[in-house]
């Protein structure tokens, strides 16, 4: 790995559009918490938690795409990469949480529905 002598680089100069748009689309799920009172109101209704998901992983792979040609290019990172994959982080992190509180629900049959009555 060629490193240049002397101090890094700014980064880039003027951040990429689709990193502009990637920290746009990581601060959607924040910007919904806030209108609809929380994550929680969020993962309830499937379509959007689905698709903020989607956009979300999209933002995250702009941002990791932009991370890799930076470290092999030895230049500094862009601050915008790092907001971006922290943004997108907190939302994908909660919905893996509770996706797997589902499934392990689901596939270990702990709620009452899946065992029918005690008698």
């Amino acid at each position: 790995m060629d490193r240049q002598d002397g101090p890094p680089q700014a980064g880039l100069a003027g951040a990429p559009y689709e990193l502009w748009f990637g920290f746009a689309a990581s601060l959607v799920p924040q910007a919904l918490a806030a209108v609809l009172g929380g994550y929680g109101r969020i993962i309830t209704i499937l379509p959007i938690a689905a698709t903020v998901s989607i956009v979300d992983l999209a933002a995250v792979a702009v941002a990791g795409l932009q991370l890799r040609d930076d470290r092999r290019a030895g230049r500094a990172t862009h601050w915008l990469v790092w907001a971006t994959l922290v943004a997108a982080g907190v939302w994908l992190l909660y919905a893996l949480y509770f996706g797997v509180v589902y499934l392990m629900v689901q596939v270990l049959c702990i709620n009452q529905l899946c065992r029918g009555a005690l008698r």
